[in-house]
């Protein structure tokens, strides 16, 4: 099969789909190609696989999508063309699942302003300061979790060793013997209800018409004022303008984000100078074994 790259790989990325090259022809997007002999496709986040690109490569046979959402692609032409399409679910869910939980520990305790500043003399202080770091145990916490997928439940079988016992799922993909038949948890009917209660809400949710802005004016106002918010799913689930709104009115809420509104640019400035935010540079895959297992795709051996 001859295989094309359709955006622009880095070396490092390169090298996870060398296995193709065993038993295919791979071939980069800024390479001289014919359209009408390209086999497969693979595709990141970048492209779009609609009507234009479906009559653009006529004899595909595959479309591969490196890692899990296929928001961007035209599930039903490529049935209707008889265009297998592939992704990697599993792929990434413990390289998420690790940094959501390394967040919430560091968001829970305020690590990141526990470091002392000598050159400003600020050590005295440092000491003194201690108790804002208080916080409670997680075996205390319960934890309430919108859409039990691969990720939440990788979480949970982590947050379960921090001895956390009370897990309340709203899952509408679910039922309620899907979701209580695993330990310590318990359905849940509304998100409202997910909202008003949660001390830590760790967002996992694909972005569809139905969750865009899953959390917006009347959700925001059921928040606790001391909620840990950890985003590493889509941007677009959470409104920003009443998010910056609430982390400037609840200094005490913490809010961490792997991704934001303007990506690939960098997020507005307005977010990044809150005291109370965390961003990181999507970076939840950003593991060797998490990109090796998103880049293979064992129907193209």
């Amino acid at each position: 099969m001859k295989i094309l790259l359709t955006e622009k790989y880095p070396e490092i990325k390169q090298e996870y789909l060398d296995y193709l090259n065993k038993n295919n022809e791979v071939i980069n997007i800024l390479d001289d190609y014919n359209n009408s002999e390209i086999d497969t496709i693979i595709i990141r986040s970048s492209i779009k696989v609609d009507l234009e690109l479906l009559d653009k490569y006529r004899n595909l046979k595959f479309v591969a999508r490196v890692w899990i959402w296929l928001d961007k692609v035209d599930l039903e032409e490529c049935k209707n063309r008889d265009i297998k399409v592939l992704n990697t679910p599993w792929a990434n869910a413990d390289s998420v699942a690790d940094l959501a939980l390394a967040w919430i520990l560091n968001l829970s305790r305020n690590l990141t302003s526990l470091q002392p500043s000598p050159l400003r003399g600020e050590g005295v202080r440092f000491i003194e300061n201690r108790f804002d770091y208080m916080w409670s145990e997680f075996s205390s916490k319960s934890v309430w979790i919108i859409w039990f997928g691969n990720i939440w439940k990788k979480i949970y079988t982590r947050l379960k060793a921090f001895w956390v016992k009370s897990f309340y799922i709203f899952d509408p993909f679910l039922k309620k013997e899907d979701v209580e038949q695993n330990e310590f948890c318990k359905f849940i009917e509304t998100k409202e209800e997910i909202f008003e209660h949660s001390d830590i809400i760790s967002f996992h949710i694909p972005l569809l018409d139905s969750t865009k802005d899953f959390l917006w004016k009347v959700e925001i106002k059921l928040l606790k004022k001391d909620v840990i918010l950890v985003n590493t799913s889509r941007w677009g689930i959470i409104n920003e303008k009443v998010l910056v709104h609430f982390l400037k009115e609840n200094p005490d809420s913490r809010f961490f984000a792997d991704v934001w509104e303007e990506e690939p640019n960098d997020p507005k400035i307005e977010l990044l100078e809150l005291e109370n935010v965390l961003i990181t540079p999507h970076i939840w895959a950003m593991t060797k074994q998490a990109e090796e297992k998103m880049h293979f795709f064992k129907e193209l051996i």
